[in-house]
């Protein structure tokens, strides 16, 4: 089942919250791909902790990777920041600029079809045997 709005071929608005970094990564998204909407909700937050982490490294950076003799209790929250945007930007598999596909073909489509393809030769191999 797709969820399709009336609206799916309008510009998708860029979120006005967003930091000048954020909505570059939105709109170079929205832009370059045709985004289902779990997937515009999943570029959204990735997005948003790209927002965070720059926040985070602010102040990292003011105050340094050591305070009082201890590290920085930002560098955790930091690090697992970075996790949820690798984690997002995963979910997300866009292709990346100079890769071999064609353009606009994500790699999961790829990655799909060798999928696909092993399940037949294999379910082949199976009857075969």
């Amino acid at each position: 089942m797709t969820l399709e709005s009336p609206e799916h071929d309008a510009p998708q608005p860029t979120p006005a919250h967003l930091s000048e970094v954020g909505a570059a990564l939105y709109r170079d998204a929205v832009d370059g791909y045709d985004l289902t909407i779990p997937e515009l909700a999943a570029l959204l937050q990735a997005a948003e902790t790209v927002d965070t982490l720059r926040t985070l490294q602010n102040a990292i950076d003011e105050t340094g990777p050591v305070v009082g003799g201890r590290p920085n209790p930002l560098l955790p929250e930091a690090r697992a920041q970075r996790a949820i945007l690798v984690r997002l930007l995963g979910l997300l598999d866009l292709r990346l600029d100079g890769d071999d596909a064609e353009a606009g073909v994500r790699p999961s489509a790829s990655r799909a079809a060798r999928k696909a393809a092993r399940t037949r030769w294999n379910n082949v191999s199976r009857a075969t045997n």
